[in-house]
């Protein structure tokens, strides 16, 4: 699935708390006010984006710490683990 597809399936809201927050403006940090509201979230909506192998860039699914740069939440929750590379 590319991200085209990830985002019409899933349907990513906007970051509601920093007008110029990264991804085009669905991710969220991974502190403070932001970091609060999407652990607030219910895990299936919760998405990580982070740094994969050899300096890829993924959308996995699920709150993860590991390599994470941000978050995203979707309207739409996941069923299965899914991976999304960005480049």
């Amino acid at each position: 699935m590319d991200i085209n597809e990830w985002e019409e399936k899933y349907k990513p809201i906007t970051n509601h708390l920093d007008d110029n927050a990264s991804l085009g403006g669905v991710m969220f940090e991974t502190y403070g006010e932001e970091l609060e509201f999407v652990r607030a979230q219910t895990n299936k909506n919760i998405w990580t984006y982070q740094d994969g192998d050899e300096g890829s860039l993924i959308i996995t699914s699920g709150f993860r710490l590991i390599d994470r740069i941000g978050y995203v939440i979707t309207e739409v929750p996941w069923e299965e683990y899914e991976v999304v590379e960005l480049n």
